[in-house]
């Protein structure tokens, strides 16, 4: 993974979101984060563990997004987002984060991980960027956190 994050404008964000199931996206945002706190390649019983799923599911889809150029994969050593994985994790984060906070803040009503990632998965990405808008969200577009201390949206749910 670089430690120098993309810019939105370097991927096309909406066409990456088109190609991935909201379960694909947790376990980009959890490899995401297992490399945050690592800074390294990510073992695949690690991500599993993180993400409260079976090794053998994790390998499998590490395996179909190395083939899609989302992950590098390397048996026994781990694995690490390409920079069109971190794009989209990072992407996928934000709406997430996005959601969350104008549930909370806007709303009063705390919709809880799972629902605010369901959702802003969900959602159109011009409703997403509008709700950002709306809360003043600091981020633009993705997640600029650098380590998982960092910021408390940064969580995940299990896939």
């Amino acid at each position: 993974m670089t430690r120098s994050r993309m810019e939105p404008a370097d991927v096309s964000l909406e066409e990456l979101s088109a190609s991935i199931t909201r379960t694909g996206g947790k376990y980009l945002c959890g490899l995401l984060r297992c490399s945050l706190a690592e800074r390294d390649q990510v073992a695949t019983g690690d991500l599993a563990d993180c993400l409260d799923v079976s090794r053998a599911s994790v390998t499998e889809m590490v395996e179909k997004f190395g083939e899609g150029d989302l992950v590098e994969h390397e048996h026994y050593k781990g694995a690490t987002l390409t920079d069109r994985g971190e794009a989209l994790a990072r992407h996928l984060l934000w709406r997430r984060c996005v959601t969350e906070q104008f549930f909370e803040g806007e709303l009063d009503l705390d919709v809880g991980i799972e629902s605010a990632y369901r959702i802003g998965f969900e959602f159109p990405d011009a409703g997403v960027t509008r709700l950002a808008e709306m809360i003043d969200h600091p981020c633009d577009r993705t997640c600029q956190a650098t380590d998982p201390e960092e910021c408390a949206q940064l969580t995940i749910g299990s896939a």
